[in-house]
């Protein structure tokens, strides 16, 4: 908890930073704090409680998940700048919900459930097939908002999950080759945004210069930054205004640009790091195996959205638009990490009381 909050508190300095000299960003930090304050109470509120209690209701939970996205579908809320319809807006007033952030947490309470539920059966490929369709129709429903990099973060939580349980080397083979066919019809229906990145990544000389630009400015930052950066508030690229969206995808640019190697990268990497050992360790000790895949699936999303995020911030993986845990600004995103953080300390708390029955 302390590590999350050390993580936390950094990332709304760092926001604070960012949005200097862009009045219309001025109240994100404050938001930022609420946002921290609300997750807390979350936090502590699942962390009080029995985790079982959410495995007990796990098809109910994944039912209103399902809802939500269809939802979504039917009368979400755009993103101006590229169409994306993520958002339901609550009613009355002016408050958003991207539900998708908050599926990536429960998905692992539901398929953690789903799977220990079936554990006798984890060698039949039936098994297999049927827990590709039950994460398969949340991904399906995130994809067609369009939300590419949120779709990859449910596969690797389903991955994750289902590998820990013990999934056969065999049916592992098989999905990769329907994996690799599946990307081949699905890329043509991609929007061209997202064709876009993928390009931009693979052969940056043709792309477009407004495409290439802020992936260059990123990388400036960075290699400007050195050992021990330029100083807090003193990053000509984001100060400046040449590095775009720089409070949410490239955070990690700024980070490093201001703080240095020694400072910036280093601190929120080795924090990461420590947060996910500790749930690791959290899945190691606990006997009950929903409890154990729970922790492995969030285990999953912090590491593979620091992956991700710090791999197109340094130019080793294409832009995606996943945010960097705890340090970028968001409100959902943040809620549903300090969400996922409580459940990890439920299980944390009850793993001696299940050894004595």
């Amino acid at each position: 908890m302390a590590a999350v909050l050390l993580l936390t508190a950094y990332g709304v300095l760092m926001i604070r930073s960012a949005i200097t000299g862009a009045p219309a960003f001025a109240p994100l930090p404050g938001l930022q704090i609420q946002w921290s304050l609300i997750g807390m109470v979350i936090m502590l509120f699942l962390a009080s409680i029995d985790y079982r209690i959410l495995t007990s209701i796990h098809w109910h939970i994944y039912g209103a998940l399902v809802l939500s996205l269809v939802l979504v579908l039917l009368i979400g809320v755009s993103n101006a700048g590229i169409g994306a319809q993520r958002w339901l807006q609550v009613p009355g007033i002016n408050f958003f919900i991207q539900p998708s952030e908050f599926g990536r947490i429960l998905i692992a309470v539901t398929l953690g459930q789903f799977l220990a539920n079936r554990q006798d059966q984890i060698h039949r490929f039936s098994n297999t097939i049927s827990t590709l369709i039950y994460s398969g129709v949340p991904i399906v429903l995130i994809f067609l908002q369009p939300d590419l990099g949120m779709s990859l973060v449910y596969i690797v939580v389903w991955f994750a999950i289902i590998w820990l349980a013990g999934l056969p080397l065999s049916h592992f083979a098989i999905l990769v080759v329907t994996a690799v066919a599946s990307v081949v019809v699905l890329y043509p229906n991609l929007q061209d945004y997202q064709k876009d990145r993928i390009t931009t990544f693979v052969n940056p000389a043709a792309a477009n210069e407004d495409d290439i630009f802020n992936i260059n400015q990123a990388e400036i930052s960075i290699g400007s930054g050195g050992l021990l950066g330029k100083g807090y508030g003193q990053g000509t690229q984001s100060q400046l205004g040449f590095l775009r969206v720089q409070h949410t995808d490239f955070i990690f640019s700024v980070i490093v640009e201001e703080m240095g190697l020694v400072f910036g990268a280093l601190v929120v990497l080795g924090l990461m790091a420590f947060i996910l050992m500790r749930i690791l360790r959290v899945a190691a000790l606990t006997p009950d195996p929903a409890g154990k895949y729970i922790c492995a699936g969030i285990a999953a999303v912090l590491f593979f959205q620091t992956l991700v995020s710090v791999g197109m911030n340094v130019r080793i993986l294409p832009v995606t638009g996943i945010t960097l845990p705890f340090v970028s600004y968001g409100g959902s995103s943040l809620i549903t990490l300090f969400m996922a953080i409580g459940i990890v300390q439920s299980v944390l708390m009850r793993h001696r009381k299940q050894e004595f029955g």
